[in-house]
């Protein structure tokens, strides 16, 4: 039998508790909690849900579940994380993304949407067969790029929300703050990323190391691209330096 506390709309412990899947009472509200995972490339982990699960199976997702009676956010996820895939969180790289508050029957909920910079291998974890059958690391631009992946994590309420902040932290880990050659030979030094106001792109802010050393701002997808020269040449848009740029072009 599976028990949750019961907070009030202001996430207020009321001492109350639910036994789930019963009707919870008028102004209620129990916790959810959702892991997002970033590797050192920028990848983000999910999971394949089993197939015979009784909510969403067979699709790719991410970890989650119900905080249980006595736990609080953060015990919450990591006992999550631990059963469904296998490995502890690394909190030290951890924190809360986003948080919400929804209704829903037959129990309104919170939701903490935890997310972890944190390097663990496929092959290194451990799923629990009725939970998981599958995983993998992928970029988050190409989940959006795949139209069937992009359905099924949308099957998530926070993903449409929370998919612009997790793809500006995965460029933020590929192209980290210092010093780039453009391949037409400029020099400019990268300032930090952020997202577009209206269509939250993520953007890379950066200043030119010539002339008025100008501001700039450039979408981050463009960055890293490989761009071809006339001899069919393939070279990085732009190519982080070591330098610390005081030798300006």
């Amino acid at each position: 039998m599976e028990m949750w506390d019961l907070y009030d709309e202001n996430r207020t412990l009321t001492g109350e508790t639910l036994e789930r899947g019963k009707p919870g009472p008028e102004g209620r509200y129990h916790l959810i909690v959702d892991a997002l995972f970033l590797n050192s490339k920028g990848e983000t982990l999910l999971q394949r849900r089993a197939k015979d699960k009784d909510v969403m199976p067979d699709i790719w997702s991410v970890v989650g579940g119900s905080a249980l009676s006595g736990e609080d956010s953060a015990a919450a996820i990591a006992r999550e994380v631990q059963e469904e895939m296998g490995f502890a969180p690394d909190f030290s790289q951890g924190r809360i993304l986003m948080s919400e508050r929804r209704e829903r029957k037959p129990c309104g909920f919170f939701r903490d949407v935890w997310l972890f910079r944190q390097n663990t291998p496929i092959e290194a974890m451990r799923w629990q067969p009725e939970e998981v059958q599958d995983g993998m690391w992928i970029l988050p631009e190409n989940i959006a790029a795949d139209p069937e992946l992009w359905k099924q994590l949308n099957e998530l309420y926070f993903w449409q929300e929370a998919y612009p902040y997790l793809l500006l932290e995965s460029m933020r880990i590929r192209i980290p703050q210092g010093y780039y050659r453009h391949y037409k030979g400029n020099r400019y030094e990268v300032l930090g990323l952020g997202l577009h106001s209206e269509t939250l792109e993520p953007m890379v802010i950066y200043r030119a190391l010539y002339g008025h050393g100008e501001i700039w701002t450039r979408p981050a997808a463009m960055w890293n691209e490989t761009v071809t020269l006339s001899d069919g040449t393939g070279v990085r848009r732009f190519q982080k330096e070591d330098t610390d740029g005081r030798n300006d072009a």
